[in-house]
C-alpha cells in the first residue's frame, strides 16, 4: 500500500512509520520537517504546513492516509479539502478525552461527547477535548465511510515525550517506600507500539468506524506492582486530598492521577475497549513496556522526568500520611 503520514517522526506518528514500513508498505511522510527531520530517510518526505500546503500532496492517489497531527478543526479542514477525492481511506488519531461524562465509569463508542463549540485554535486541557470532537465531525463529514477514528488512552512506552509513564517505569526501580495515589482507583494505557501495530492492521483491512484503545483496567496497586523490580517494594497511598494540599503546581503531581469525585469515581478516564478487542488489539505484558521505557530511558532517573513528584515531595507526602 502507499501510504502517506501526516506528522510521523514525534511518538504515535513515528511508531505507525515504523510497523508500515516492516509491513512493507511505500511510506510518505508530509510535515514540516522540525521534528526529528533525519529519522526515516529510506522514507520519501513532503516538506509542508497542513494548513497551507497539503496541495502538495493532492498531486497523488493515496491507498490510505493517517493523520498523527490533527487538533483544531482548521488542522483537518484543509487535508479533508485537498484529499477527499485522493484516498480510499483516511484514519484520524483522537483522544478518550472526547467524553464529557466519567461519572458511570466505563464509557464506550457511543457515550456522550463535549458538544460545545470551542472557537480558539489554543489548545488547553480544557479545549483539547471539544476541540478533538470537532475534528472528528469534519472527519465524518468528509471522509464517510473511509474514516477509521482511533480514540487512545494515556500512550506509553519508548520515545514518549511526556514521561508520564515513564516516571513509574523509572521510579519502580528506585530504592525506598513508594508514594502512589490512594483510593479505590483504577488505571488503563495503551503501549504505543501495540497501538501502531493494530492502527496498520486496521487500515490494511480498511476498517472504518469509531474505537476506544486502550488496556483492560487493573487497580493502581495492580500496576505498580507489575512495574516493580523486587517483590516486597513498601507502597504508601496518599489520600488525594493530601495530594491537592501538598503539591501545588500540578507538573510535580502523580502523573496517571485525577482526584476521585463524582465526575470521575475511578480517579482516571476508564473506557470500554471490546470494540478493538473485537477488532484485533492486543495488549502485551505491563512488565515488557516498563522494561522497554527502561531500557529507552536508561538516562533517565524519575527526579529527572518533566512530571512527577521530586523525591523532596514524596517524602513530603509519606510524612504528611504518617503524622
Amino acid at each position: 500500500m502507499k501510504l502517506l503520514v501526516i506528522g510521523g517522526t514525534s511518538f504515535v506518528g513515528r511508531h505507525i512509520v515504523e510497523q508500515s514500513l516492516l509491513n512493507g508498505h511505500e511510506v510518505v511522510l508530509f510535515n514540516r520537517g522540525k521534528t526529528n527531520p533525519d529519522l526515516f530517510p529510506e522514507c520519501r518526505h513532503i516538506i509542508g504546513d497542513r494548513r497551507a500546503h497539503m496541495d502538495q500532496a493532492a498531486l497523488e492517489h493515496w491507498d490510505a492516509v493517517i493523520d498523527t497531527s490533527g487538533y483544531t478543526p482548521n488542522d483537518v479542514k484543509p487535508v479533508i479539502e485537498a484529499l477527499k477525492e485522493k484516498i480510499d481511506h483516511y484514519t484520524f488519531i483522537s483522544t478518550i478525552s472526547v467524553y464529557d461524562d466519567h461519572s458511570k465509569g466505563d464509557v464506550n463508542e457511543n457515550s456522550s461527547t463535549f458538544t460545545h463549540t470551542i472557537t480558539t485554535d489554543e489548545v488547553t486541557g480544557e479545549t483539547y477535548g471539544p476541540l478533538k470532537v470537532m475534528c472528528e465531525k469534519e472527519v465524518n463529514d468528509g471522509f464517510g465511510s473511509k474514516a477509521l477514528i482511533v480514540r487512545p488512552c494515556i500512550i506509553v512506552g519508548p520515545d514518549d515525550p511526556t514521561d508520564r509513564f515513564t516516571y513509574w517505569a523509572m521510579r519502580t526501580v528506585e530504592e525506598g517506600p513508594i508514594a502512589i495515589p490512594g483510593g479505590d482507583r483504577k488505571v488503563q494505557w495503551i503501549d504505543v507500539r501495540d497501538l501502531a501495530k493494530w492502527i496498520v492492521e486496521m487500515i490494511e483491512e480498511k476498517k472504518s468506524g469509531t474505537f476506544n484503545a486502550a488496556s483492560q483496567p487493573v487497580s493502581f496497586e495492580t500496576f505498580i506492582d507489575e512495574l516493580t523490580s523486587e517483590q516486597g517494594t513498601e507502597i504508601i497511598a496518599i489520600p488525594d486530598a493530601i495530594v491537592a494540599k501538598v503539591v501545588m503546581d500540578p507538573k510535580y503531581r502523580f502523573p496517571f492521577w485525577i482526584p476521585i469525585s463524582e465526575q470521575y469515581p475511578q480517579g482516571f478516564f476508564i473506557v470500554d475497549t471490546s470494540n478493538a478487542t473485537k477488532a484485533g488489539l492486543s495488549i502485551r505484558p505491563l512488565r515488557v513496556t516498563a522494561d522497554d521505557t527502561r531500557e529507552w530511558a536508561k538516562h533517565l532517573d524519575a527526579e529527572k522526568c518533566k512530571v512527577g513528584p521530586t523525591n523532596e515531595i514524596e517524602k513530603l507526602l509519606i510524612n504528611k500520611v504518617m503524622e
